[in-house]
């Protein structure tokens, strides 16, 4: 599980790359068609090393590879020279310019600002994304689960509803609470403080609440032989099985005894 949970980063950011790069790639295209029009690319094959890569057939590796380079170059260049840009006041009104030109868009807009929000949301290293941990009383008088207060409610949602004050909440889902939870707008007098950081709160969560409380302190982990017995189903059979025997029998025994006091 560990390995797993190493591995998948790397193949995601991996991924990311080589989709990043294919683009870069696909949009040097034109830029090679223009060179070839203009009779550079004829120039450069009249050389005596390309004519031998020619000759070895390795010409079209090597200029897939130059290629390659050249797109990791430019993305590189882009991503430094949008960074550098970025930081000044002119450059930041250029990029609000641009974010408003496509957010403007049907549609595509909608797609951008998600994005963009969640890049925002990545790179400012100041904000508190989960403001505080609370328990949210759900699902009954007596039940509790735990939230992270994101925001205030908006007003239209707290005029709808006949509350006074509301507060957004995210009701995560164990044990994986990044692809699975709720968005939630709570009464306020639902919502009750609790003596947990979020880091504690983020840790029951992922461990089911194996690691909640004094446990937390610990190094709390499930051995490989339980996560085995969890999840073997000849285990959940046998206990299926055994279940049905002794209600079989428990059936067998209060027939017996009817049967003697006729």
């Amino acid at each position: 599980m560990r390995g797993i949970g190493i591995i998948i980063p790397f193949i995601v950011t991996l991924y990311i790359l080589n989709v990043a790069l294919e683009f870069v790639t696909n949009a040097l295209r034109p830029v090679i068609d223009l060179l070839q029009w203009l009779g550079v690319i004829s120039f450069v094959k009249s050389a005596g090393f390309i004519q031998l890569l020619i000759e070895l057939e390795m010409y079209p590796v090597v200029i897939d590879f130059f290629t390659e380079l050249v797109a990791v170059l430019v993305l590189f260049g882009v991503i430094i020279v949008v960074g550098s840009v970025g930081r000044n006041h002119y450059g930041e009104q250029v990029i609000s310019f641009v974010d408003l030109a496509i957010s403007s868009i049907p549609g595509l807009g909608t797609v951008y600002k998600s994005f963009r929000r969640m890049g925002d949301v990545m790179l400012d290293q100041e904000a508190e994304n989960f403001q505080e941990i609370k328990l949210v009383q759900l699902l009954g008088d007596d039940v509790y689960v735990i939230g992270f207060e994101t925001a205030q409610s908006p007003t239209t949602v707290e005029e709808t509803t006949g509350h006074d004050e509301m507060v957004t909440m995210f009701i995560p889902l164990a044990p994986n609470p990044v692809t699975g939870g709720f968005l939630t707008h709570v009464p306020r007098d639902q919502v009750y403080d609790v003596d947990m950081t979020i880091e504690e709160g983020v840790r029951s969560i992922l461990t089911s609440g194996v690691a909640t409380g004094d446990n937390s302190q610990q190094k709390t982990e499930l051995a490989m032989g339980d996560l085995e017995k969890i999840t073997d189903i000849d285990n959940l059979q046998d206990a299926i099985a055994r279940d049905e025997d002794e209600a079989q029998n428990r059936n067998g025994d209060e027939t017996e005894s009817d049967s003697k006091r006729s």
